[in-house]
C-alpha cells in the first residue's frame, strides 16, 4: 500500500516522513492535487500556476522536490518561493498565491508536530483546501495507485524561482502604518478591482512619504521573538525592527532538528526560554510562533502565557472600534470570555469548528472581519483570511504601542489581559493519546454519545451546546448547569489524540467537571491518562473513577 488513508486529514496531509510519506506517496499526492485543481479551477494542467514552499524540516526538501516533479510532469507551471536552502512560512505561501493570483499553492510542513512528521498544506486558488477537497485528493490518489509505476514524463512544466519576502514585508508595514487606507487597497485587491502588486506599490510610496513618527509606530516597544528554529525567524524580526521596535531574538536560525525546543507556542515548557528573556530584557512582550508560522503565542511581562484565544480577545476591542457590529468567528475550544467581550463591544460572536479550513470557510460565508482559535491561529479578512502569526503579532504590537502611550508601565499587556482572565477558570487544551486513529474514533464516539445521552435524559443538569440547526458544532460540548461551566470532547483532526477542554466560573465547578469527564475516559484501556501532567493531577483526585456516577 502506497497511499495511507490516515495521512489525509481534515485540513491537510500529514504523516511520519520516513515511513508514511514515501516518494511514491508524494508523487501520487501531487498527481491527485493536479486533478483537484483541474476540476475546481476549470483548467487543463498546462494552464495551472501553483506556488510551492517548504518549512525547515530535514525531510522537506525531498517532499517538495518529489511533489513539484509530479506537478511539472503534468505541465503545471510551478512558482518556487523556497528554493535550495531557503524556507517559507505557510502564510508566506498563502501571500504568494494572492500576489501571483495563482491557481493553487502548497506548503510542505509538519506544522507544530515533532520533527519526524511532515506533510502538505494545499490551497485551491488562494483558499485553503476544504475537508471535502482533501477527501477528493485521497480518493483520486487511491485510484491512481492502482497499477502505478514511477516513470519519466515527456511533459515538463515551467519552474519559476521567486522571492516574495520583500513584498510580504511591505504588506505588513502597510497594514500597520496606513490602517484604513491599506484595508481599502487590500479590499480592492481581494475583489480583483486591482492587483495586490499594484496595491503594494501605492502603499510603499505613501509610507515612504511619512515622517518617522508615523512610519515607525512601534518605536516605544521592546520585544523578544522566539522562532524556535522554525520559519519565522528570518521573516518577523526585520519587519518589527523596520516598524521601530527593539527586537531581541531567540533561535531565529532555521534548523529542522529543533535543537532548543519544538516550535509550538501552545506548550508551556517550550516558552520557558522566552519567559526568561522577557524578564531579562524588561520587554513589553515575548512572541513565539510554530514551525510554519501560522500559530501565534506570547508571554506577558509577568510571565503569563498568552494563547490564541487571548490574543484574539485582546484584539477584539481594537477590531470592533474599526469595524462596528462586525462578525468575529472563533473555534469551539475558546473560552466563553471571547463571546462576552465581542458582545460587550457590539460585535457578533460566531462559534464554529476547530481547524483553519473550517474557520476560513465560515468567515467567507458570513463576511466576518476576523477569526481565531485557541490553538493560536488568528485570521483577518483584510489578509485574505490567512492564519498568519506575524500578521497577528503586528496587530498586537500596534495595540500594545498605542496603550503604552497612556500607560507608562511596561506591563501594559498584563493590564489588558486582566479583563479576560478574571471571567473564567479553565483547563489548557488537553490531548489524550490513543493507541491508533481507529481507536481514537471508537473511544471518542463512545464518550460523546454518553454525554449526548446525559443531556437528553437530564436536561436540568446537562445541556448540549449546538448550532442554529440543532447540530453539535464540533465533537460534543456539554454545559454543566450546576457547575456553571462546560466540557468539550472532540477528536483531533491531525493526530491520534482526543482533545478535551473544560471551563467554569469558579475553581470548584471546574474541579467537578474535570473529575466527571476524566473518570469516563478511565473506563477505556486504549487511552493514556499518564502522558499529561495536568491529567495525572486530576486522576489523583479520583482514586476510584467508577464511583463518579452522573446525577439522575
Amino acid at each position: 500500500m502506497i497511499v495511507d488513508k490516515t495521512a489525509y486529514r481534515a485540513n491537510d496531509i500529514r504523516g511520519i516522513a520516513d515511513t508514511q510519506l514515501s516518494d511514491d506517496f508524494c508523487t501520487l499526492a501531487g498527481l491527485a492535487y493536479v486533478e483537484l485543481l483541474r476540476k475546481h479551477r476549470g483548467k487543463e494542467p498546462q494552464e495551472l500556476r501553483v506556488v510551492m514552499g517548504k518549512d525547515v524540516r530535514n525531510s522537506s526538501p525531498r517532499l517538495k522536490t518529489v511533489f513539484t516533479d509530479a506537478l511539472m510532469s503534468k505541465g503545471v507551471h510551478v512558482i518556487d518561493i523556497a528554493p535550495a536552502e531557503k524556507v517559507s512560512s505557510t502564510p508566506l505561501m498563502y501571500f504568494a498565491t494572492w500576489l501571483f493570483n495563482a491557481d493553487g499553492g502548497v506548503e510542505v510542513t509538519g506544522s507544530h508536530l515533532d520533527k519526524e512528521w511532515n506533510g502538505f498544506k494545499p490551497c485551491v486558488g488562494t483558499e485553503s483546501a476544504t475537508e471535502d477537497q482533501i477527501r477528493e485528493m485521497y480518493q483520486t490518489a487511491k485510484q491512481l495507485e492502482v497499477g502505478f509505476k514511477p516513470h519519466v514524463s515527456s511533459v515538463k512544466g515551467k519552474l519559476e524561482v521567486v522571492d516574495v519576502l520583500k513584498d510580504y514585508h511591505a504588506m505588513i508595514v502597510a497594514n500597520v502604518v496606513l490602517r484604513e487606507r491599506w484595508e481599502k487597497l487590500a479590499s480592492n485587491a481581494l475583489s480583483e478591482k486591482s492587483s495586490l502588486r499594484a496595491a503594494l506599490a501605492i502603499a510603499e510610496q505613501e509610507v515612504e512619504k511619512l515622517p518617522a513618527v508615523k512610519s515607525k509606530p512601534l518605536t516605544s516597544l521592546r520585544i523578544v521573538y522566539d522562532a524556535g528554529n522554525g520559519t519565522t525567524g528570518v521573516i518577523a524580526p526585520p519587519i518589527f525592527r523596520d516598524l521601530g521596535a527593539e527586537v531581541f531574538e531567540l533561535y531565529s536560525e532555521p534548523d529542522g532538528n529543533f535543537p532548543n525546543h519544538l516550535p509550538d507556542p501552545t506548550i508551556p515548557r517550550f516558552l520557558e526560554d522566552l519567559h526568561a528573556e522577557v524578564a531579562r530584557k524588561n520587554a513589553h512582550i515575548g512572541l513565539a510562533s510554530d514551525c510554519d508560522g501560522d500559530r501565534a503565542g506570547a508571554i506577558s511581562p509577568t510571565g503569563k502565557m498568552i494563547i490564541g484565544e487571548q490574543i484574539l480577545a485582546l484584539l477584539c476591542k481594537h477590531i470592533l472600534k474599526e469595524h462596528h457590529h462586525a462578525k468575529i468567528v472563533y473555534d469551539t475550544k475558546c473560552s466563553d470570555a471571547i463571546r462576552e467581550i465581542i458582545m460587550e463591544n457590539e460585535g457578533v460572536p460566531i462559534e464554529w469548528k476547530t481547524g483553519f479550513s473550517f474557520i476560513k470557510s465560515k468567515m467567507e460565508e458570513l463576511n466576518a472581519v476576523a477569526g481565531g482559535e485557541m490553538s493560536g491561529h488568528v485570521y483577518f479578512a483584510k489578509n485574505n483570511r490567512a492564519d498568519d502569526a506575524v500578521f497577528a503579532f503586528s496587530e498586537l504590537l500596534l495595540l500594545t504601542a498605542k496603550e503604552s502611550e497612556t500607560k507608562s508601565d511596561v506591563k501594559v499587556v498584563d493590564v489588558l489581559l486582566a479583563d479576560f482572565l478574571k471571567r473564567y477558570v479553565n483547563t489548557p487544551e488537553i490531548r489524550i493519546p490513543v493507541v491508533s486513529d481507529e481507536e481514537k474514533g471508537r473511544v471518542c464516539d463512545a464518550v460523546e454519545d454518553y454525554y449526548r445521552e446525559l443531556a437528553t435524559t437530564n436536561p436540568e443538569l446537562y445541556k448540549r451546546r449546538i448550532d442554529e440547526s440543532g447540530n453539535d458544532i464540533d465533537g460534543v460540548k456539554i454545559e454543566f448547569v450546576k457547575e456553571n461551566g462546560w466540557a468539550l470532547v472532540r477528536h483531533s483532526n491531525t493526530s491520534p489524540v482526543i482533545i478535551l477542554r473544560m471551563e467554569a466560573r469558579h475553581e470548584e465547578g471546574l474541579r467537578k467537571i474535570e473529575e466527571h469527564v476524566l473518570s469516563k475516559f478511565a473506563e477505556f484501556k486504549t487511552v493514556d491518562l499518564n502522558a499529561d501532567d495536568y491529567v495525572r493531577a486530576i486522576m489523583q483526585r479520583v482514586p476510584n473513577p467508577k464511583s463518579l456516577t452522573p446525577e439522575t
